[in-house]
């Protein structure tokens, strides 16, 4: 079954609406990054839809959520205020997701360091199912 909500574009973008109305952060793209991160930001939000499948009645995508939380200091110390009370709002946002045209589950959850922009971040894998 195809339907219009199953589209890689329109599950970025709930995913997006999502986490924006639950404020989980003001810096949110989608699968990548702008060149420059604007020194102000001490959190950013990164979606990074993978392709979907169809199950017949329903078409099923696998998305990573990346929590970013700039470093502590000169000892780039992790800041895990930031990205819990991140991880927070966007557990509140995947419970609290009322749309007729997707769910959102927790598949599971990972942190990481990364070099390029030297932002400590957490990752959480999704499973949407769009209708």
């Amino acid at each position: 079954m195809d339907s219009l909500f199953a589209r890689t574009s329109r599950v970025e973008n709930y995913l997006n609406m999502l986490l924006t109305k639950f404020g989980v952060s003001k810096n949110i793209f989608i699968s990548q990054f702008p060149v420059n991160i604007k020194s102000e930001w001490n959190d950013m939000v990164l979606i990074d839809v993978n392709g979907g499948g169809n199950k017949n009645a329903y078409n099923t995508y696998s998305a990573n959520i990346f929590l970013y939380g700039r470093p502590i200091g000169d000892s780039l110390k992790k800041n895990v205020k930031v990205i819990d009370a991140m991880e927070e709002k966007l557990d509140e946002a995947i419970k609290n997701s009322t749309s007729e045209h997707y769910s959102v589950t927790v598949n599971f959850r990972d942190a990481d360091y990364d070099n390029t922009r030297n932002f400590h971040f957490n990752v959480v894998n999704v499973m949407v199912i769009a209708r």
